[in-house]
């Protein structure tokens, strides 16, 4: 297996990782101080937590914006400045759900690496767990190290032709930092033009074939001389299949071309790297896919000792045979196409023990003078998160069908009471209207008893037909004040901006005749325009004002003045309109009580009334969003406090 292919089976390790991580590279302003840092890497789990958006080349802060405010971006400058590793461990909430996150920071030459880890749900109370999660830390500081200390030159560009990642081995060739060379095309970073134009030609090849592009190039070098560089450029798909950049490594095979000692060193280098990564690596090799090398995580994950090496797969575990991961296995070694897929059920066994297991997976043709002798498989253990994951899914499917059912009742119950409603409005207009026919009848023949016997009653009789006139006269208004109160909150009604100022006007025409008998006055100016249905607000005002003249003193004028004022509540402009009179008032005690209907605090014989007018008042307001409040004390007159919003939520109410 050729050695360009170490930063690619890294790649496949950093993408199986059961957590983020994150590679950064300062952004210095003018002052040399921090500012920010530049994206130059998320491996495939962090890009799909933030949706695969094209993140290289862009401000650390922009996409990852919490960065600012949970400490994270000054524990990476203080790193970077310090190379003191550092460790945050921040709380938030998602979709109602805590969540426990912790970030661990390593400086690496000149690059900062991020591991991201959710600590959420289980992970916070299983040992075993946080046990994983700390041995996947350090394998991921042994990734950052290789790939930071790898003496091949790993490069990546966009399809501009723009280097977007460029390892220390690389700028230390071209004798530049990353903060001038990134973002750079190949002129800018000292290619001549016939290698400029080379390269440019087979980014584009790359782009649109979709194939990797291996090649040799001369060139000097300015401390070795005139060295032969092999390289290979491959495109990198984003979740759509399209090529999002081009991934490039370049090695110096001057003295591999000459020595056979050399390539059996790669040999051997690579190796050590597959046996010392953390991730369970296995090498497979021929037709029958023997197990060539195997580490000894790999070994833990099968729960097989070293003796296997040499024999196939699929006979040191025939449980395999006819799964889907098994399918795959052949198809990358037939096809040349590798796979990579999270989550992935593998029921096998395990210290004798059948199971069903999740994996993470990564497999990789191995190539050998351009063809296919065997492959490479990488696996992470993720089975714990993801029986974890699944359990909470569950019990929020429960909490959610829970909420469906109480909805489900809410809905029953206010169908039911909107029913009641219409059913006891639909009553109460009957019953008034039936109410009135034996009153009608009673008036009738009282006026027709009163021309029969004109002139013969005594004085006595008299007075009693009075009264009688009287008690259904009232009868008459308590119906029509049941009817009234009963249908204020029947049918949709328009909302119109109303000018207060106007309905008051109205009122003082339609109460013309009582205003002057009584020798009342009503006082106002400067009242707002609210927006509410017209006939319910002259209603409001004009059983208030009514009220007003009604209870007086005897031989006192009544004296009703109507102020207002503007103000705000929860942030919804509202007018508060008092209405204040020099009535007879009320008790303190009965604040609350006079907005109940049928209540009435004084004598009927002394003051005219069905305890229905204030009851009235009260649905109206609470109709147009608002309220009504009352404060008194005995002879020292009473205060209406009307609260009425500016606009209503809706069109009609």
């Amino acid at each position: 297996m050729e050695e360009t292919e170490n930063i690619h089976i890294l790649q496949a390790i950093a993408d199986s990782a059961a957590h983020g991580i994150l590679v950064l590279q300062s952004v210095r302003n003018s002052e040399g101080g921090i500012k920010d840092f530049s994206v130059l890497f998320c491996n495939q789990y962090l890009a799909r937590s933030i949706g695969h958006i094209d993140y290289k080349g862009k401000l650390f802060t922009a996409i990852f914006p919490l960065a600012r405010t949970n400490g994270l971006l000054d524990q990476c400058k203080t790193v970077m400045e310090t190379g003191n590793s550092a460790e945050l461990k921040y709380e938030d909430q998602k979709e109602n759900i805590p969540r426990c996150r912790r970030f661990t920071i390593v400086k690496q030459d000149k690059m900062l690496v991020v591991n991201i880890e959710d600590l959420s749900g289980s992970n916070q109370q299983d040992p075993d767990i946080r046990a994983r999660l700390e041995a996947a830390e350090k394998r991921n500081k042994l990734y950052d190290s290789i790939i930071s200390n790898i003496s091949d030159l790993v490069y990546a560009f966009d399809l501009q032709y723009r280097f977007i990642y460029a390892n220390e081995a690389l700028l230390a060739m071209w004798g530049k930092t990353a903060e001038t060379a990134i973002g750079k095309g190949l002129r800018e970073n000292g290619y001549e033009e016939w290698h400029a134009l080379m390269h440019e030609r087979e980014i584009d090849t790359v782009a649109a074939t979709k194939k990797p592009i291996r090649g040799t190039v001369s060139f000097p070098h300015a401390v070795l001389g005139r060295r032969i560089y092999d390289y290979i450029l491959s495109p990198v798909f984003n979740e759509t299949g399209a090529v999002e950049f081009i991934a490039g490594s370049t090695r110096d095979i001057t003295e591999l071309k000459h020595t056979e000692d050399d390539l059996q060193r790669s040999e051997l280098r690579l190796r050590s790297v597959i046996a010392q990564t953390p991730a369970a690596t296995l090498v497979l090799s021929g037709d029958d896919l023997v197990i060539e090398q195997i580490n000894s995580s790999m070994l833990q994950l099968i729960g097989q000792g070293e003796e296997i090496i040499g024999r196939p797969l699929i006979e040191v575990l025939p449980e395999l045979e006819g799964q889907y991961v098994w399918e795959q296995v052949q198809k990358v070694y037939r096809d040349g196409i590798s796979f990579d897929q999270a989550e992935v059920l593998v029921p096998h066994t395990r210290n004798g023990i059948m199971q069903d297991h999740y994996y993470n997976l990564a497999y990789r043709p191995r190539r050998e003078h351009g063809h296919i002798t065997g492959m490479i498989q990488v696996a992470i253990d993720i089975t714990e998160q993801v029986i974890a994951r699944k359990k909470l899914e569950e019990s929020e499917s429960r909490y959610r069908n829970l909420n469906e059912t109480l909805e489900q009742l809410v809905s029953e119950r206010t169908r039911e009471l909107k029913r009641s409603n219409e059913d006891l409005q639909q009553f109460a207009h009957v019953a008034s209207h039936d109410l009135k026919e034996p009153v009608r009848k009673i008036k009738t023949f009282i006026s027709r008893l009163e021309d029969k016997l004109s002139g013969r009653l005594d004085a006595e009789s008299d007075r009693f037909i009075d009264r009688i006139n009287i008690a259904t006269n009232r009868m008459f208004a308590m119906i029509d004040g049941v009817l009234t109160y009963s249908t204020a909150n029947a049918g949709m009604q328009n909302c119109e901006m109303t000018d207060l100022n106007e309905i008051i006007k109205s009122i003082e025409t339609d109460l013309e005749v009582t205003l002057q008998s009584t020798g009342a006055g009503i006082c106002y100016s400067a009242l707002p325009v609210v927006e509410g249905v017209p006939i319910l607000l002259y209603q409001l005002f004009y059983n208030l004002i009514n009220n007003s003249i009604k209870f007086v003193a005897p031989g006192t004028a009544p004296v009703i003045s109507i102020s207002s004022e503007d103000i705000q509540v929860n942030g919804i402009p509202f007018s508060r309109i008092l209405l204040q009179d020099n009535g007879i008032g009320f008790e303190s005690a009965y604040s609350e009580r006079i907005f109940e209907t049928f209540t009435r605090l004084n004598s009927k014989d002394v003051y005219e009334g069905t305890g229905l007018g204030l009851a009235l008042c009260k649905k109206i307001a609470e109709r147009h969003s608002g309220s009504i409040t009352a404060s008194a004390y005995p002879e020292q007159g009473a205060t209406f406090t009307i609260m009425l919003p500016w606009y209503q939520k809706q069109a009609v109410i």
